[in-house]
């Protein structure tokens, strides 16, 4: 079955670790070229995330940075690099490996909207309007007292939808999430969040903001990030991550839902899924719950399906 992943870390280590390759086997990186073809990846989403520990005026140039990696040593690797419908069509009917490029935050672009136009010329086709904090968009889940989109945020909004570009509200605080419901004139995904009803964290989605996925013909991507799963203090495992699709499946998602890792992004790992290549341990336990059509929903078709409709 081919495998689309939505969400993973690997360029803010390979950007933070210089030595690090892409194609070779490397302990410290989860999401590899190898790790790839042993999970049976076919398509991965690649994250740009700045850390905020960069200097507010050094952010758009540090993901620059990772953009010029992307294209060196994920493209450079010999993944396909996916900007529009028609490079995703080959990919799937040739059976190459793809690769698409997102941004995780939209604090590097400030409020400048030619910083976003300049991203898509670089082949960036999606980006996370917040991180966990406020930026000039909208803010973010953790922040205390959280508004809506900004009005920077609502021409960034409509500017993505111009574009074709992915619009993505994992992270975003619920009042954003809302007024993205109200003002997006295209699908939109949470490329990696949970049901909050299983596991109450607030980068999980409520059962309200999950149907409003399923009515606006988006899609939800289930993290393997540990408290994302389960809030109790324990080793997880694939078990754990599988009742939250069922609860998606149940408030009639099926067609709604999907898996991104966020392998890179998180230190602590399933005990049964640790990387890229264990996802046939996923596919695997999958196949012994639903049935072989919908598992190949869940794996790939949902996704492939929500960035035909975006992707121009």
């Amino acid at each position: 079955m081919r495998i689309f992943d939505a969400h993973c870390d690997a360029l803010l280590k390979l950007w933070r670790h210089p030595d690090l390759t892409f194609t070779e086997t490397d302990e410290r990186l989860q999401v590899s070229l190898p790790e790839m073809e042993k999970g049976k990846i076919g398509l991965q989403v690649f994250a740009s995330f700045v850390p905020y520990d960069v200097p507010v005026t050094n952010r758009y140039a540090a993901l620059l940075e990772m953009v010029q990696l992307f294209h060196e040593k994920i493209v450079g690797s010999g993944l396909k690099p996916i900007y529009a419908n028609q490079d995703l069509a080959q990919c799937v009917l040739k059976k190459e490996k793809g690769a698409i490029l997102f941004v995780e935050g939209a604090h590097p672009i400030d409020e400048n909207l030619n910083y976003l136009h300049t991203l898509h010329r670089l082949g960036v086709r999606g980006m996370g309007l917040t991180w966990n904090f406020r930026n000039s968009v909208a803010d973010g889940s953790h922040e205390p007292n959280p508004g809506g989109l900004s009005l920077f945020g609502r021409q960034v909004l409509a500017e993505m939808n111009r574009l074709g570009m992915m619009v993505d509200v994992s992270h975003l605080a619920e009042p954003g999430f809302w007024d993205v419901v109200e003002l997006a004139e295209a699908p939109f995904i949470a490329s990696h969040s949970n049901a909050r009803a299983i596991c109450d964290h607030p980068r999980n989605l409520s059962d309200e903001q999950i149907r409003a996925i399923i009515k606006k013909g988006g899609v939800m991507g289930l993290s393997f990030v540990d408290f994302f799963v389960t809030s109790e203090k324990r080793t997880v495992w694939i078990d754990d991550l599988l009742r939250h699709l069922d609860h998606v499946c149940a408030l009639g998602g099926s067609e709604h839902v999907a898996f991104s890792s966020d392998f890179d992004g998180t230190a602590v790992t399933f005990g049964d899924l640790k990387r890229a290549g264990d996802y046939p341990l996923l596919v695997d336990a999958l196949c012994k719950r639903y049935k072989e059509a919908e598992v190949q929903k869940f794996l790939c078709e949902n996704w492939l399906r929500v960035f035909r409709n975006v992707l121009q």
